[in-house]
């Protein structure tokens, strides 16, 4: 489906559009607007001494009547090019444009041909109606980001965002191989990070919980990579587990039996959630720093999930716990 823009409301603003949009379309600079509101402006708004081009802009009230809204273009059209003609005007120019709100309507492109005819004008009448005008915007992405950024694609965003991702997943593979190309427990350099808020003001001094309970920095041991990002264990656990997959944590009354495992809590940290790191840690902590967003209820952490630490196939869903 096809884009729909809304017409500029204000008319300096849709003049500021137009002029914008001719020197986009023919690569000048030249064009320019005709004077301000208050100026004799002879029937023209805007002009190209370069293109021997003259504009006349009709922004509209679209909220009255469409058939008093023709009515009153067509009028429009006759006035000015009557005013073009009995004035003054010192612009030497073959072709007059008439911009408008309106939609695009064969009775107008009729009309400016009639008039042309009626006054024997030297120069020729061109109507473009607004659907004409969007689709000039539609392909222009400086005027998009100019008069309508809420209308811009993601297209370019998630382009660059992918490329960045990339380069920081290619950096990371290579800066971390010592840890990333060995299973834990073949590594031959300890697997601490330091997971660290990019903004955060506290560190090293004070480490509060934020508003969700959860701190702004903190350790946590690097595990593996994942399509999207890094896993990271958070803690260690013993669980029980239940039937139909269902799991709780031991409680520590309870003795341990054959349903009884030993599991690391691992979160999930995207690419896009990882600011920048330091391998080389600081005079506080020496271990690497990652610095990240916090975007996921006060945590880095896109998701969660637990695994039993001697068979990393066993795994278990947050969404499977149970109280109790």
């Amino acid at each position: 489906m096809k884009l729909q823009l809304p017409p500029i409301e204000n008319s300096t603003d849709f003049e500021d559009l137009i002029c914008d949009l001719f020197n986009l379309q023919n690569a000048t600079a030249s064009f320019k607007k005709f004077g301000k509101q208050g100026h004799k402006q002879k029937g023209i708004d805007i002009f190209s001494v370069e293109l021997d081009t003259v504009i006349q802009c009709k922004k509209k009230d679209l909220s009255r009547k469409q058939s008093l809204l023709k009515k009153e273009l067509l009028n429009d059209i006759e006035e000015d090019v009557k005013k073009i003609i009995s004035n003054d005007l010192r612009i030497k120019f073959n072709r007059l444009y008439i911009v408008t709100t309106l939609e695009n309507h064969p009775d107008f492109d009729e009309y400016c041909e009639d008039i042309k005819e009626m006054y024997d004008c030297k120069f020729d009448i061109t109507f473009w109606g607004w659907n004409t005008i969007q689709d000039l915007i539609l392909n222009n992405e400086k005027l998009l980001k100019k008069y309508y950024p809420q209308f811009l694609w993601t297209t370019e965003n998630e382009e660059e965002n992918f490329l960045r991702n990339q380069t920081l997943k290619n950096r990371i593979k290579k800066d971390f191989s010592d840890w990333l190309n060995y299973p834990l427990k073949n590594r031959k350099r300890k697997s601490k990070m330091l997971i660290r808020k990019f903004n955060d003001k506290s560190y090293p001094h004070t480490n509060e919980p934020n508003e969700f309970g959860e701190y702004d920095w903190y350790n946590a041991g690097l595990y593996q990579t994942y399509d999207k990002g890094l896993e990271f264990i958070i803690s260690t656990h013993e669980i029980i587990s239940l039937q139909n997959n269902k799991w709780r944590f031991l409680k520590p009354e309870e003795k341990t039996n054959g349903n009884n495992f030993i599991v690391s809590k691992i979160g999930k940290i995207n690419y896009s959630e990882i600011i920048d790191y330091d391998i080389d840690g600081n005079e506080y902590h020496l271990h690497p720093h990652f610095y990240c967003k916090f975007s996921y209820s006060g945590t880095p952490y896109e998701e969660i999930y637990y695994v039993d630490i001697d068979k990393i196939f066993n795994r278990f869903e947050i969404i499977n716990h149970e109280n109790g």
